[in-house]
């Protein structure tokens, strides 16, 4: 008897200290519990460009901007946002011609809010940098 209970007290000390019961070297591998009600997010970007369309639609559907990237010659993006001060520094840029970046997340749209289809890349973006450089 005393040599459970002496085992039962060293079992929950191990427990406690999280001590593993198993010698070195030969730990018991034990599984990470599941992880549920997270949301895993794309990674944030950082992109530059210059806007060639500008397309508005309703305020619940926002803006959506055509980019041609300035690091990869002949990639087209398209950026989507709901802000209006972000929509007039994308005005000025079209109308300028001046080199902005944008900060947002890779995103899925199925389809363009009127239909039909993208084959480029869509990204819902939440910050805007204007430069005084063509």
């Amino acid at each position: 008897m005393s040599i459970l209970l002496r085992v039962i007290v060293l079992s929950m000390l191990a427990a406690l200290l999280h001590l593993p019961l198993s010698q070195p070297g030969f730990a018991a591998v034990v599984p990470a519990p599941p992880v549920s009600d997270v949301v895993l997010l794309p990674p944030t970007v950082q992109l530059y460009g210059h806007v060639t369309m500008i397309d508005v639609y309703s305020l619940s559907s926002g803006c959506y901007a055509v980019i041609e990237l300035r690091d990869t010659p002949g990639k087209t993006v398209v950026v989507r946002l709901a802000d209006d001060r972000l929509q007039s520094l994308l005005e000025t840029a079209l109308a300028t011609g001046n080199l902005i970046s944008f900060v947002g997340q890779r995103v899925t749209v199925s389809s363009p809010p009127r239909g039909g289809s993208w084959n480029m890349d869509a990204y819902a973006i939440d910050e805007i940098a204007l430069y005084n450089k063509k």
